[in-house]
């Protein structure tokens, strides 16, 4: 049996995944693939490798991240540093920020809130719970691209 071929909006953005551990990486990747979601993934495993694509593409030198998944508990500097640096900066703040944590710390919900995330999810990732905190938020709706799979 031949493998399912995937087709994609054009114009779609791309999925910023900030998570160092793999395993999680691993179940978030499979939890989007299950829900057809077709936005691009790109995983980068720190805080400081998710500013530099972003302020790569504030200078518009790379493609347009559309949303970002966030873990809070990064190496170096912690997923809200990096969540109170994209809200802080007027190019980047409109990219919706969803928190990924296995933190059940209601500070931690409360400053990412404060900090300009538009929903807040604990780990391991319920795709179900991504997607309606999308659905809630009607500007960020044409964000999620789900996609049609046929043999």
């Amino acid at each position: 049996m031949a493998d399912a071929h995937r087709t994609v909006p054009i114009g779609i953005p791309r999925l910023l995944l900030v998570e160092d551990n793999a395993d999680d990486a691993e179940l978030t990747r499979r939890a989007l693939a299950r829900a057809h979601i077709g936005n691009e993934l790109t995983l980068v495993t720190n805080g400081e490798q998710a500013l530099d694509l972003l302020y790569r593409q504030a200078l518009n030198e790379t493609e347009e991240v559309g949303f970002i998944l966030l873990d809070l508990g990064l190496p170096g500097m912690h997923g809200r540093e990096v969540l109170e640096r994209i809200w802080s900066d007027r190019r980047l703040r409109h990219i919706p920020v969803i928190v990924l944590t296995g933190s059940a710390s209601d500070e931690d919900m409360l400053r990412s809130y404060k900090s300009g995330a538009v929903a807040f999810l604990r780990k391991p990732v319920e795709v179900d719970r991504l997607i309606h905190a999308v659905s809630e938020l009607p500007e960020y709706r044409l964000l999620i691209a789900r996609v049609k799979t046929s043999a």
